[in-house]
């Protein structure tokens, strides 16, 4: 299934730190992907796979990104370049996990009744 919605589009930038926090390993967990807008200015969205037509999104606030890290850019064949980062997000804070679907699919784990 390939999703357009998730081929093309602006991606989102945060401000890079210069500085890593000492107790990082033990306040957050690293994810690893490329930002993309939300509509909502106080919540991101990380595409962890960005070419992959399937790749799984997560929503964070920003508020909960504890420290960001810029990581080497990927190339599509088409020679255009996709940014990502490792954003480090607090432990214990709510996320949202989100993976691209068509309506018209069945779905093996839901059950027609």
């Amino acid at each position: 299934m390939n999703l357009p919605l998730l081929d093309a589009g602006v991606f989102y930038e945060l401000q890079i730190s210069d500085q890593r926090p000492a107790d990082l390993l033990e306040e957050a967990v690293a994810f690893e992907g490329s930002l993309r807008l939300h509509y909502n200015p106080g919540l991101v969205l990380l595409l962890l796979n960005p070419l992959e037509p399937n790749s799984t999104l997560f929503e964070f606030r920003v508020g909960d990104i504890l420290y960001a890290e810029q990581l080497a850019s990927i190339s599509r064949e088409n020679g255009v370049t996709v940014e990502r980062v490792r954003l480090w997000v607090r432990r214990g804070s709510p996320a949202v996990k989100m993976q691209p679907l068509r309506v018209d699919e069945h779905l093996a784990e839901e059950k027609v009744r």
